[in-house]
């Protein structure tokens, strides 16, 4: 089963970024947020686009949080 959910990122730029995604059956949030970052050189934060990730989180289309 396929769920398109958005994800929020919320970059230490101050910017935040509204991305649709689509998880896969027993696929968190969390999993595709690590798909789609890299991590910093030091390996203490996480980058989206070259720009550091201060949080992120999902929801669906009806505003239902999502693990």
């Amino acid at each position: 089963m396929k769920v398109v959910v958005v994800m929020f990122l919320y970059l230490m730029s101050g910017d935040v970024v509204k991305l649709p995604v689509t998880l896969i059956a027993d696929q968190s949030c969390n999993d595709k947020f690590i798909e789609l970052v890299q991590p910093t050189e030091v390996g203490t934060g996480v980058l989206y686009k070259g720009v550091q990730v201060w949080a992120h989180y999902c929801k669906k289309g009806n505003g239902e949080w999502v693990r």
